[in-house]
């Protein structure tokens, strides 16, 4: 029947011709590569988070330290509105919490920046003003922080005396 059919043409003949699938040593080196990346990927996964949160937080003391030498600049008081619930904070020109008047950006956009999602903002007070010499209307030091679901914070804080931005 099959001597029609060229040696290399025809099908294996036996009871090995109908097994087919994988050897063990195959699934095995699969089994380890699946672990190894998963071992090395998952932790960078996790580290997003951190990264995002640390990246608003330079945000945050970017603006702050514009809406500072804007108040400089400008002679002219410049508000900081913080809104711990929403992730969000805001340099005006107006004491109006809505920010009538927002503050340009040097990109042109205005200073208005949200957290992501998963990170939290929190501060002991909503607003504060900066007067022509770059001082805050701040009785004490001021901290903000961006924090993850985790609990990793990473803080801003706003000087009392000079104004100062840091992070620490």
């Amino acid at each position: 029947m099959h001597s029609s059919l060229p040696r290399s043409a025809r099908p294996p003949a036996g009871p090995a011709a109908a097994v087919r699938g994988f050897t063990l040593v195959e699934l095995v080196i699969v089994i380890l590569l699946v672990a190894v990346l998963s071992f090395t990927a998952l932790p960078r996964l996790m580290e997003r988070d951190d990264a995002l949160a640390q990246g608003f937080a330079e945000q945050v003391a970017a603006t702050l330290r514009w809406a500072q030498k804007t108040a400089v600049a400008q002679r002219r008081l410049v508000y900081v509105n913080i809104d711990a619930a929403a992730g969000r904070v805001r340099a005006c020109f107006d004491a109006a919490i809505t920010c009538a008047q927002p503050l340009a950006a040097p990109d042109l956009g205005t200073l208005d920046i949200s957290a992501p999602a998963r990170v939290a903002l929190t501060s002991a007070v909503s607003q504060f003003s900066i007067d022509a010499l770059g001082r805050p209307s701040l009785a004490a030091n001021l901290e903000l922080r961006a924090t993850t679901a985790a609990g990793l914070a990473f803080a801003v804080i706003v000087e009392q005396d000079s104004g100062y931005v840091r992070r620490p």
